[in-house]
């Protein structure tokens, strides 16, 4: 039960944080792909310089994107995820693109930061994060599912980005280690 309110209070802050506004109401996040594969993902250290991607997964596979831009939106999905959790805000401010508005304000005055900081904090120390894949299509927007290991309570960070490449979009997700 626990764990299930953690989730939902999870998504709620940074839904509200990250704002949903005219742009990502078109965003359909409640769907699961359906289809289950193995895949073998060793934990990450944060900070590491090259991220473990998976190129499988609802996206990849109807191949509205390239292969090496799917890899660099997964890619910069891990390296944003590792710099929210551990809280690095100047990071976080200067090394990604944000579509502007209520997303790119709420990375500016911390406010995602501190909602995912809290969630962080309530889920045990962090481990690292697991091979990252990409979504399903949302009209304009390609998401991409991380999943993040930690002591108590693992969940997956769920990020949307523009077709331009900016993030439109944050919140935490169901734990799953492949889509």
């Amino acid at each position: 039960m626990r764990k299930k309110a953690l989730v939902i209070l999870m998504a709620a802050a940074v839904f509200a944080l990250a704002g949903c506004g005219d742009k990502t109401d078109n965003k359909d996040t409640g769907k699961e792909d359906k289809k289950q594969e193995e895949t073998s993902a060793e934990t990450e250290t944060p900070g590491e310089a090259e991220p473990e991607v998976d190129m499988e997964g609802p996206a990849a596979e109807t191949e509205q994107i390239s292969e090496s831009d799917g890899r660099k939106l997964m890619e910069t999905a891990v390296a944003f995820t590792e710099d929210l959790i551990a809280a690095n805000h100047d990071n976080l401010v200067n090394n990604y693109e944000y579509e502007e508005g209520d997303m790119k304000t709420s990375v500016e005055n911390g406010e995602l930061e501190q909602a995912i900081s809290s969630a962080a904090a309530s889920s045990g120390e962090f481990k690292g994060t697991k091979a990252a894949w990409l979504g399903d299509q949302a009209g304009d927007y390609t998401n991409v599912q991380v999943p993040c290991e930690f002591a108590d309570q693992p969940w997956n960070m769920f990020i949307s980005f523009a077709a331009d490449g900016k993030i439109g979009g944050v919140h935490t997700d169901v734990y799953k280690e492949t889509p």
